[in-house]
């Protein structure tokens, strides 16, 4: 069972760059050590998406712009 982390809004989520190229969120998943991580797939030109996992801080740092909508409600306890 997952803990709610108050992002699920982002499951679902693709965001497609000029190019051709996007990023999907598929899920957010809760590990026993209080860390959210976030699985989603890459499609860079032609071949088979890439499947790719980082901790929710990670990924927020490094994507969360893509998706912002103002600002996102903070994980619950």
């Amino acid at each position: 069972m997952n803990k709610p982390s108050g992002y699920e809004k982002f499951i679902g989520l693709r965001h497609t760059f000029a190019d051709g190229d996007w990023l999907e969120v598929q899920h957010i998943k809760w590990r026993g050590d209080e860390d959210f991580l976030v699985g989603f797939l890459v499609q860079q030109g032609p071949g088979i998406p890439r499947k790719l996992v980082l901790s929710l801080q990670e990924f927020l740092g490094t994507y969360g712009h893509l998706f912002d909508e103002g600002e996102p409600p903070m994980p619950r306890e």
